[in-house]
């Protein structure tokens, strides 16, 4: 990747604004809304990369943040689990080629803003066994958050199940993230992944998304949640299929 061009510096800048005000507001949703529009500029690899690394001090300022409201019990299982998956998901980051990645993050962003619609209160007391679920999912999750940068709605709809109230679930996944994000990262250095330029562009990414926590800390006790999260949702869906489409054309 050669020098970042005007276009290519707005889009990252207003992408991880975004994507950065949707976490420290909801505790998730930093890749579903930055990563398809950063498609539209970057190689998925890049794209990846410098979200999950710029997400760190994010989710390390959510997790201070949020503290007092954290369940360690019965957190810890799925976060350590996570935590393995991470280290996978950089390995399948390293060695996938751009359009299988592409490809997926964008159908796999499309499937998950989908569920994010869906009621989970339906499954509140039917999920069997779950603490093995949990900590599945946290493995599968920890997986596609470190090769695409997404999937944190999967987790959300499993701790909703659980009947665990808003604060809980907003501290739990901002350790989860933090541990997931730092994990990613310190794996991305022995695969190759963090080069120079990689590593300029996470330093222009890095002052949107501490303005993106400060305005998103601020929406998380004022907004409407279900207008938000309407909103969030077609943007996910449109920047996706945008990006879905240009790839179908040039197959």
């Amino acid at each position: 990747m050669g020098a970042l061009s005007f276009l290519q510096t707005l889009v990252v800048v207003l992408a991880t604004l975004a994507g950065s005000t949707v976490l420290a507001s909801l505790g998730f949703g930093i890749g579903m809304v930055a990563t398809p529009v950063l498609l539209l500029v970057l190689d998925p690899q890049t794209a990846v990369v410098m979200l999950n690394a710029v997400s760190v001090p994010i989710t390390g300022l959510l997790v201070w943040q949020t503290r007092r409201h954290l369940n360690v019990r019965d957190s810890l299982p799925i976060i350590l689990l996570g935590l393995a998956g991470a280290l996978v998901g950089a390995y399948v980051l390293s060695t996938s080629g751009d359009r299988v990645l592409r490809l997926s993050i964008v159908v796999l962003i499309i499937l998950l803003a989908a569920a994010t619609a869906f009621n989970p209160a339906r499954l509140r007391g039917r999920v069997p066994y779950p603490k093995v679920v949990g900590g599945l999912i946290g493995f599968f999750v920890g997986v596609m958050l470190g090769s695409l940068a997404i999937g944190g709605p999967l987790l959300v709809l499993f701790v909703l199940s659980r009947g665990w109230d808003r604060h809980s679930i907003r501290a739990f996944l901002s350790l989860y993230l933090f541990v997931i994000m730092v994990s990613a990262t310190v794996g991305y250095i022995p695969a190759g992944l963090f080069t120079q330029e990689r590593t300029m562009l996470t330093l222009v990414a890095l002052p949107p998304a501490l303005l993106g926590f400060w305005l998103g800390s601020r929406l998380a006790g004022r907004m409407n949640e279900g207008l938000f999260r309407r909103v969030a949702i077609g943007v996910i869906v449109a920047s996706s299929v945008s990006v879905l489409v240009r790839e179908l054309v040039s197959i």
